[in-house]
């Protein structure tokens, strides 16, 4: 796997990599060509890398590659399960399992990613994996059945908003920061400074990902999108725009119409600067461990976030 993210941790990616292959053998024959199938499109490995970054400085250990594919088998269980509900046939430029198998078999396929990955955090010498993975699992889910309930209520807050996607992505990202340092053996100020790093960014991220969901066409974006306002959600761009110009902007987005242009300029301007906001309180959390290897690698995810969130904004 090559990708600039990457760089220096080469080692620990080259490790996760053999570690997730191995797992395949653990679920049943029929199951197998499954996970294969989610491992070969592998994305960039974001929750892992956050691991690997929260705990740099040292060899990748057996630890904190177990770690690391630990959030990321609950990672792809959270996919597959988003692609059911979602109705997405595309991610990462391939076939989801929901439109290859299915969606009752997708739906207990991610359940079976869930049970390894909890499986694994179980036989840690500690308890406190598998209290931070089952923390996560339990509010990811949690996040997905907020929002789902949430679909089609046009009097949704902007506060509820931040609550879905604090569960829903933010505590995967928070968690995945906090097993990256406790398995390195990190002091108690890195694993907090570096866990409230990822929920800063998982926030950051999960506006990013909703802004693409409006704003980039599928062939670029490598997934299904236009799902969010088909389906009833609403996500940072609709809340404001609605507080701006009123809720007819949510029938005409669920139409189809284009956002650049039943959204307003200063909406998009918003909506990026709140996304900003969350770029800088995650990278703010980082001062009181300067110095050490951890921000190096995570201030690379900042910037990358950055840059991406410039290249997708609208031109006025």
């Amino acid at each position: 796997m090559t990708s600039p993210l990457h760089a220096g941790l080469d080692a620990h990616f080259a490790a996760l990599e053999r570690f997730l292959r191995e797992q395949v053998d653990a679920f049943e024959p029929e199951v197998r060509p499954m996970v294969t199938e989610v491992l070969a499109h592998p994305g960039k490995r974001l929750r892992p890398l956050l691991a690997f970054s929260a705990g740099a400085g040292g060899e990748p250990t057996l630890s904190l590659v177990r770690g690391a594919a630990i959030v990321e088998l609950v990672h792809l269980a959270t996919l597959v399960h988003d692609d059911v509900l979602d109705g997405a046939d595309t991610r990462h430029g391939a076939d989801t399992p929901n439109r290859t198998h299915g969606a009752h078999a997708a739906v207990l396929f991610g359940d079976a990613l869930f049970a390894h990955a909890l499986m694994l955090a179980a036989e840690h010498t500690t308890p406190e994996l598998c209290r931070i993975v089952a923390r996560a699992s339990r509010e990811v889910c949690s996040g997905e059945v907020c929002q789902t309930f949430s679909r089609g209520n046009d009097r949704l807050s902007l506060d509820d908003y931040y609550r879905h996607i604090r569960l829903k992505t933010a505590e995967l990202f928070e968690g995945a920061c906090r097993v990256g340092a406790l398995l390195a053996g990190r002091p108690p100020e890195h694993i907090t400074a570096c866990a409230t790093f990822g929920r800063h960014l998982g926030i950051a991220y999960q506006i990013y990902d909703d802004l693409v969901d409006l704003l980039q066409d599928d062939a670029k974006a490598g997934k299904t999108l236009g799902t969010d306002a088909a389906s009833g959600k609403l996500t940072l761009p609709m809340l404001l725009e609605r507080e701006r110009s009123g809720p007819a902007v949510l029938a005409a987005l669920r139409r189809g119409e284009d956002p650049r242009t039943c959204v307003s300029a200063e909406t998009w301007r918003e909506s990026f600067r709140l996304l900003d906001a969350e770029i800088a309180a995650a990278e703010a959390a980082l001062t009181p461990i300067a110095g050490s290897p951890s921000p190096f690698f995570l201030l690379r995810l900042t910037a990358f976030l950055r840059e991406a969130a410039a290249r997708l904004a609208p031109r006025a």
